[in-house]
């Protein structure tokens, strides 16, 4: 599907299937929210919270995968978050820009994350991520961001970015969007 399949139906207020939904671990209603989403037919991920640089002042919350920590750590780590729902196809980060750029804390946790069966999508905010390298060399399936659709969240905004994720899904085969839960 084009990427404006992705886009909110006026009509009913649905979602079109083409979208994947990314659930941090945290929350008494996690379960809950992943089920409707895959009963509505949306691939869901995993948001790892990792290390960003301006950690501890920026803090993504409970068993956050620090490069501070051993890899066995980490995985313990990410394992704990994994148990905390069901049903997702794979992981992304969240907040993670200096743990995704050391690809000696990444490794363990791509390790893990491929021997799992699972995809690693990066959310492309940092541009010192080395996650597709490191990716490649584990045999993981990886999708990186090609595209902010809210970065200006306005609805002509939003409308530009998604007309221009079709433009690249045109023009490269595929392309990815990423866009945040906003108030309604």
């Amino acid at each position: 599907p084009g990427a404006a399949d992705c886009a909110c139906r006026r009509d009913d207020d649905r979602i079109a299937g083409a979208v994947t939904f990314a659930f941090a671990p945290y929350g008494n209603d996690i379960d809950k929210l992943v089920s409707r989403a895959r009963d509505a037919e949306h691939e869901v991920l995993l948001q790892a919270p990792m290390e960003p640089f301006d950690y501890p002042d920026n803090d993504p919350g409970p068993q956050t995968l620090l490069t501070s920590l051993t890899g066995e750590q980490n995985v313990d780590r990410l394992q704990w978050l994994m148990s905390r729902m069901r049903g997702y196809v794979g992981i992304t980060s969240y907040m993670g820009a200096k743990f995704t750029s050391s690809e000696q804390v990444l490794a363990p946790v791509m390790r893990e994350t491929s021997k799992r069966g699972l995809i690693y999508v990066d959310d492309g905010s940092s541009p010192r991520s080395v996650a597709g390298q490191v990716a490649g060399s584990h045999s993981l399936p990886f999708a990186k961001t090609d595209l902010v659709i809210d970065a200006t969240p306005t609805v002509a905004e939003i409308e530009r970015a998604l007309a221009r994720l079709e433009m690249l899904a045109r023009d490269n085969g595929s392309a990815v969007g990423i866009a945040h839960a906003q108030p309604g």
